[in-house]
């Protein structure tokens, strides 16, 4: 988890970062950034602020908190050596395939909402490698269209071994696809991995479970090949779905 969502997940973190920001105090560079943050989206500081004093905050206050800390990180990330030219290449990428500023915005806090929150484990430090290889991922994802997808999902039809397993590779691809891409290709995470194996593979005869789980690998390693998937979350992916070879 980045160390300014890990700080800015408390409430009143955030409330005391934006009472300094009011009164004129001097902000380290953290609260530099939430601040900026939160003057960028009065209405989610407003959520905020607005819920001060209250025992519990609201659905919507907590959401505010979130975003916030998750969009102030993507202005962090933007400063980081290690990661501010993988950053700049995939605001790029986005930018030029007409994604707003929001959009672009929304697609970096996703990111760094999927490292922090996306899998089983707790890992306290940041996996800046990770964030790394999926903002490589991006110019590559940004870039695809519904024609290249089509190309994929055939090619990778045609190299099954006989009509029983191209028969899965189709429906596995295709379901995949519609789960992670339909609105627009991202990075497949393990939400997209739960929602295909509870709708397709879950339930089924243990040959058809084993048949499923076998095409959703290979049509994960075909994504690898094309750059889509960097190998840090093909594996991850894999182990998600219990592959011993991961």
């Amino acid at each position: 988890m980045h160390p300014l969502i890990a700080r800015y997940l408390s409430p009143e973190a955030a409330r005391e970062t934006l009472e300094k920001e009011k009164n004129g105090e001097l902000l380290e560079p953290e609260e530099r950034l939430f601040a900026q943050t939160a003057a960028a989206h009065p209405d989610k500081r407003n959520e905020l602020v607005g819920g001060k004093g209250k025992r519990h905050l609201s659905s919507d206050a907590e959401a505010a908190v979130v975003f916030l800390a998750a969009y102030a990180a993507t202005r962090a990330i933007a400063e980081d050596p290690a990661l501010k030219d993988a950053t700049q290449q995939a605001r790029k990428s986005l930018e030029s395939e007409g994604a707003s500023e929001d959009e672009t915005d929304a697609f970096i806090a996703s990111i760094l909402l999927e490292e922090a929150f996306g899998y089983e484990e707790e890992v306290e430090s940041f996996d800046s490698s990770y964030v790394q290889e999926t903002l490589g991922e991006v110019p590559a994802l940004a870039a695809l269209t519904r024609e290249q997808v089509d190309a994929l999902i055939l090619g990778f039809e045609k190299g099954a071994k006989d009509d029983s397993e191209r028969t899965v590779r189709a429906h596995i691809s295709r379901a995949l696809v519609n789960i992670a891409w339909g609105e627009g290709p991202t990075p497949i995470n393990p939400e997209h991995m739960e929602a295909l194996y509870e709708s397709e593979i879950a339930d089924k005869p243990e040959a058809e479970m084993e048949a499923g789980l076998r095409a959703t690998v290979d049509f994960l390693q075909v994504l690898a090949k094309e750059g889509l998937i960097g190998t840090q979350r093909l594996s991850r992916l894999r182990s998600q779905l219990g592959d011993e070879e991961a």
